[in-house]
């Protein structure tokens, strides 16, 4: 039995702000950079009465963002005491099979037993996924409606940690954090500097302007934005070298050695996903096989995936093939493009595209953290690469997809409200044209615009085509 002694003794160190001398250090020492899902998680606690759970890639900055969250539940003035942290990875708790089973009701026990009748506390589970059948747990504490909030994180990379949200639809409120986006990485990049981030802030409307199809509200906002991020401009463009060199995993800018770069992102974001979270599957035997395919896709970015070719390439039966790369796309290391169809639910096996998560694991994996910089056509793969990840995060999108007819090609398309489609080609190339693919597409939809995005600062227009300069798609889109 863990009695109530021993549990302090095992929360004390977890929950600082239990004590006042504490309080103060503690939240001294948070970054001062917030990421954008901690307002989210904020008001969702705010507005819904779900369970919430932050899942991502390893070392994404999980842990901080529960932190940030509860350093602003303490700023809102609820109770110190109110307020609970644990994590589930304490190598006390890991370690004895006899504690796990009790742990999660004792910490219950304990901070309720401090609540009044019109209190609620507050429970932050950091790495749940450690906790055998935790879905379970969360599910009785739900279902009996205890006046406890519970915010978990856990590892989207574990398919175990996956197939046990599936259990609690309904109950969960999912904030899925991704590595930081170009535009995240200038906002931390230039945070000392208050202007860039109001700049950033106050142009934020190109996306809905775009999706709307206001073209001149589109020109209108660009041209406004233009004057006030030009004194930026130099910083930003030195910003994407880096950022396609050492993508966004914070930790990887903190350490000065490009070996030791390498080094930590193969240790971290490939080796331990692939040998200790998808060994996790008790079906799942051969990591080499996935490793296998995962540096095959990280040298093959945006191209469409023929699965009898990668097969024959790589010498293995295409079976082998079908069968480990669906597991490659839940470790949050490769996400997939599937080919436009215009019937989402029947799109063929084998049509997709894929891009690395992050744009530092290809470099490290493939070892061209310096050489990608002088080869403009991977520069042009890099550009495709950064787009689709900042597509990827398109709350409206229900859809990203690709358009291959015939010689017909389209890098992206976007499905969104219903069955609206926005078609978008990345062109890095000094004088771009309007490529017909996408002219063909915009006639076969009957769409009044689509969007070349470029290497330039011009926007223009050219037979319902829009001209966007990447920098200002990625930073204010």
């Amino acid at each position: 039995m863990i009695d109530t002694p021993t549990l302090e003794r095992l929360l004390s160190p977890y929950n600082p702000w239990w004590n006042d001398d504490q309080e103060i250090s503690w939240k001294s020492q948070l970054p001062a950079y917030r990421r954008p899902i901690v307002g989210e998680i904020i008001s969702d606690i705010k507005e819904i009465g779900q369970i919430i759970s932050i899942t991502g890639p390893r070392r994404v900055g999980k842990t901080t963002a529960l932190q940030h969250v509860i350093s602003e539940l303490i700023d809102n003035e609820v109770p110190t005491s109110q307020i609970l942290y644990f994590s589930f990875d304490d190598p006390e708790v890991f370690g004895s099979k006899e504690i796990q089973r009790i742990i999660f009701d004792r910490i219950v026990n304990y901070i309720s037993s401090g609540l009044t009748k019109r209190s609620k506390a507050y429970v932050f589970f950091d790495e749940i996924q450690r906790l055998p059948r935790w879905e379970l747990y969360l599910k009785k504490s739900y279902d009996l409606k205890l006046p406890i909030r519970f915010i978990v994180s856990g590892s989207a990379s574990s398919p175990i940690f996956r197939k046990s949200q599936e259990s609690l639809l309904g109950r969960i409120k999912d904030r899925h954090l991704l590595p930081f986006s170009f535009k995240e990485y200038c906002l931390y990049r230039f945070r000392d500097n208050p202007e860039f981030a109001s700049i950033i802030k106050k142009y934020q409307g190109l996306r809905t302007a775009i999706l709307d199809g206001d073209i001149g509200g589109v020109f209108q906002l660009l041209y406004s934005a233009n004057e006030d991020i030009r004194p930026f401009m130099d910083k930003i463009n030195d910003a994407v070298i880096t950022y396609c060199r050492e993508g966004g995993f914070p930790e990887v800018w903190t350490l000065k050695d490009p070996i030791r770069k390498i080094e930590y992102l193969i240790e971290q974001q490939v080796r331990k996903v692939l040998y200790e979270d998808l060994m996790m599957l008790t079906s799942y035997r051969k990591p080499e096989n996935v490793l296998r395919f995962l540096v095959y896709l990280l040298a093959h970015p945006g191209q469409e995936i023929n699965m009898s070719k990668v097969a024959k390439e790589l010498g293995v039966p295409r079976n082998i093939i079908e069968e480990n790369l669906p597991r490659l796309f839940v470790t949050d290391l490769i996400f997939r493009v599937k080919k436009f169809t215009h019937q989402p639910l029947r799109v063929r096996q084998g049509n997709i595209k894929c891009y690395p998560i992050d744009l530092a694991l290809r470099n490290a994996v493939l070892k061209t953290w310096d050489d990608f910089t002088s080869d403009p056509a991977m520069m042009g793969l890099y550009a495709e690469n950064l787009v689709a990840i900042n597509l990827n995060k398109w709350s409206e999108a229900i859809e990203i997809s690709y358009y291959r007819e015939k010689k017909n090609e389209v890098d992206f398309i976007v499905t969104f409200g219903g069955d609206k489609f926005l078609p978008i080609e990345v062109k890095h190339s000094k004088e771009p044209l309007v490529k017909a693919g996408l002219s063909h597409f915009m006639k076969k939809y009957q769409l009044n615009m689509g969007i070349v995005i470029t290497r330039e600062r011009d926007v223009r227009l050219e037979a319902n085509v829009l001209f966007v300069p990447m920098l200002y798609f990625l930073l204010l889109s």
